[in-house]
């Protein structure tokens, strides 16, 4: 029997409805649409993040600390019926400021996979040092 997939529009809709919930900063409606044994990666190469404590945990810091406002460009879909990449523009809260005063902006591809549940099984973002900046240079 065939593995169950996700419609492409759907899994589009899924990711950008990811990104409208952040910049409204819905911490429970971000963590709802999580798989509960989801894993993120944000950066790739850094720790992974997983399990419904630890996403609560790490998108309470996206939301508020580094107060996240993301603008996320056109969503592309894959052929394997799971995955979505999208480019956005993230921009935070420089955390190496004391004061808070001074934000940035980080330029990232962010891969999404959509589980059979119609929910986020993985989000890997893929920036480096360089694709940061003061915001708004």
């Amino acid at each position: 029997m065939e593995k169950p997939v996700i419609d492409e529009t759907q899994r589009k809709a899924t990711v950008l409805e990811y990104f409208e919930r952040v910049n409204d900063k819905d911490l429970d409606g971000v963590v709802k649409l999580f798989d509960t044994a989801a894993l993120v990666l944000d950066p790739v190469g850094g720790p992974a993040v997983t399990g419904e404590d630890a996403l609560r945990a790490y998108f309470q810091r996206v939301l508020h600390e580094f107060d996240t406002h993301d603008v996320p460009g056109v969503p592309t879909g894959a052929q394997d019926g799971a995955s979505v990449a999208v480019p956005l523009k993230a921009t935070i809260n420089n955390p190496q400021d004391p004061t808070g005063g001074s934000r940035l902006d980080v330029n990232v591809i962010s891969v999404f996979t959509i589980g059979d549940s119609g929910l986020i099984r993985e989000m890997r973002a893929y920036w480096g040092m360089t694709d940061i900046a003061p915001a708004g240079a």
